[in-house]
């Protein structure tokens, strides 16, 4: 796995071996990262990388310019690589982690609000549907929230859906205000 575009671009990212994770490959990278272009970019922006796994959404981030990212992920073991990588780019200091279930984190009262929230979780999970709302209450008032999920799941009614892409069996939702679209 590697960063797809920014100062980092070409440097690989490290991951456990197996499937303790299902980092976003690099080609949805690229396309969900030209979708944010189109709306502004994340260019000194604040991001929350939820289920971060190995952190290759905030990575990617920070390597297209934005200021921070805060890494939430549950296991402690994986998040050890997200951090393992941003020093091995030296970028660290732009870097929060926290190891913590992002459910519980989504649902009590934000301390920050960002910019961006990326939300890649497992694709079964029984709360997907409630996320975007959650995930509201965390962002700024123009912010965007980054969700990817199963082709199973389908967000077309939901109000604050701005776009959706498929990538194989991959959907990527992407959800602000109306404001965005213009």
């Amino acid at each position: 796995m590697r960063i797809v575009s920014g100062k980092f671009k070409r440097r690989l990212m490290s991951s456990p071996k197996g499937n303790v994770t299902r980092p976003t490959t690099d080609r949805v990278r690229e396309s969900l990262f030209n979708l944010l272009y189109s709306l502004g970019g994340v260019d000194d922006k604040r991001i929350l990388d939820m289920f971060a796994g190995t952190g290759a959404l905030g990575l990617e981030a920070l390597s297209r310019g934005a200021s921070s990212v805060t890494f939430v992920e549950s296991n402690p073991r994986v998040l050890r690589f997200a951090r393992a990588n941003a020093e091995n780019f030296g970028i660290q200091k732009q870097c929060s982690f926290l190891s913590v279930d992002a459910i519980r984190f989504l649902k009590r009262p934000p301390r920050v609000k960002y910019d961006f929230i990326f939300a890649d979780p497992p694709y079964e999970l029984p709360e997907m549907a409630r996320l975007p709302e959650w995930a509201q209450n965390h962002l700024e008032e123009y912010g965007i929230f980054v969700l990817e999920h199963d082709k199973r799941i389908f967000f077309d009614d939901h109000p604050g859906l701005l776009i959706s892409r498929k990538y194989g069996r991959t959907i990527v939702s992407i959800f602000g205000s109306r404001e965005h679209e213009s």
